[in-house]
């Protein structure tokens, strides 16, 4: 998620506010709600609409990055920055997946974000981080020193605009359509990589594929696959998209439309295996997973749709990390606590029998697949980082072994990849 930096030194008032912050979250708290709120919608209908988007979001060069080290500001562009959406609609109901290069964004300007979309209610809506390194920092950790916020309004307010042209261009152009759906898998080593397990990750590459009823033609693609947007290296002053760029980019160009990218269970920390930590790595990685996208849709079978599902339910954790805790009380971090709780939430998507399960953070890959287990959907999707950033999310037992030290830092807390698990069961 972020790495560490020798200029770190906090100021007196920071360590008074360290002082206070050791045995509670903070003021300006809000109270906990008596029942967390929650959407639940089921559509029917004979005739699937799907129509994709994308818009330009690449940041004035200057402004901070996010990722790896704070106090990193942009010197050039090595790739433009997108928001990209793919709309449903079915039986009158709308839904949309949204993908946007960043590292991540947080559970309230999701909602912000979300709100200035014309025809959507915010549980229909599933807005999701690509998490590159080489982005805008719209959380508030990479400012200039230790807990001043690297967060730029202007830029949160560009976003939301540029989300709101690429919703209303995606609906304005959906068309009847049938789905297809293919699979392909990443190789064991030399692309991808668990830093701390080894070969241990989702090999799996996922592509959701819509063409058009009357002449086949591509309407919109979602691809999905787990791994850390950060082929750019820790020392890089460049915006880019990473290899997500590189991917979408490439769909388009071979001819196959529109291309959404969404990231799965990367927590923990999935990786690119590449030695080119260079915009020739991107390029290597995100023509890679290129080529396995084209096999994948090659022998693509058809995914039947006349339902689409979805039950989102906010769901509350305990705010226990220090730099958590410390960021949100100098308002570096603009994030709501509600009595010493952290406001989140999940989510189910099902569209026909394709079911995917929206996850606010980054999901360490064994947390997953116990999830997986236990809900019995063996091929269900994480979309991870939907909604917000809540940090790694592992097995309680994973957050207190001393080898996942970092991760456990950089989580609300030891249980909350088990607190979304239970969540997620609460919530079908």
């Amino acid at each position: 998620m972020l790495g560490s930096s020798s200029r770190r030194v906090p100021s007196l008032l920071a360590l008074s506010i360290a002082v206070a912050a050791s045995s509670c979250t903070g003021i300006f708290q809000r109270s906990l709600p008596a029942v967390s709120a929650s959407y639940d919608r089921l559509a029917t209908g004979s005739e699937l609409r799907v129509g994709a988007a994308e818009r330009d979001i690449t940041p004035e060069v200057g402004g901070y990055l996010a990722g790896f080290t704070i106090g990193r500001t942009s010197t050039g562009i090595a790739s433009p920055l997108k928001v990209r959406a793919m709309v449903f609609g079915l039986g009158g109901q709308r839904f949309a997946i949204i993908g946007i290069d960043n590292l991540g964004v947080m559970r309230e300007d999701a909602d912000w974000i979300k709100s200035g979309l014309t025809g959507f209610a915010n549980g229909e809506v599933f807005l999701c981080s690509s998490h590159t390194h080489a982005g805008a920092d719209l959380i508030g950790l990479w400012g200039y020193y230790f807990l001043t916020s690297g967060r730029d309004r202007d830029y949160v307010a560009k976003v939301r605009m540029a989300t709101q042209e690429a919703v209303a261009e995606a609906w304005g152009k959906a068309q009847p359509a049938v789905l297809v759906r293919g699979e392909e898998r990443i190789a064991a080593s030399g692309f991808i990589k668990n830093a701390n397990r080894k070969e241990c990750f989702d090999r799996r590459i996922n592509v959701l594929h819509a063409r058009a009823v009357d002449d086949g033609r591509p309407l919109g693609t979602l691809l999905h696959c787990a791994c850390h947007p950060e082929v750019m290296p820790r020392r890089n002053t460049e915006i880019s998209a990473d290899f997500v760029g590189a991917l979408c980019d490439g769909w388009r160009q071979a001819g196959l439309g529109q291309a959404v990218f969404v990231n799965g269970a990367l927590g923990a920390m999935v990786s690119p295996g590449l030695k080119e930590r260079n915009q020739t790595g991107v390029e290597q990685l995100g023509g890679e997973l290129l080529r396995l996208s084209r096999a994948a849709l090659l022998h693509a079978t058809p995914l039947p749709v006349d339902s689409i599902e979805v039950h989102r339910r906010d769901v509350y954790l305990p705010l226990r990390t220090m730099g958590l805790r410390l960021g949100r009380l100098t308002m570096a971090i603009q994030r709501e606590a509600y009595e010493g709780l952290a406001r989140s939430s999940v989510g189910y998507l099902r569209l026909g029998s394709l079911v995917m399960l929206a996850i606010p953070g980054e999901m360490e890959p064994v947390m997953a697949a116990r999830i997986r287990d236990r809900l019995h959907l063996p091929s269900a999707m994480l979309l991870g980082l939907c909604d917000d950033e809540l940090g790694y999310l592992m097995r309680g037992e994973d957050a207190r072994d001393p080898e996942f030290r970092y991760e456990r830092s950089m989580s609300p807390c030891v249980d909350a990849g088990e607190i979304i698990g239970e969540a997620l069961g609460a919530g079908r």
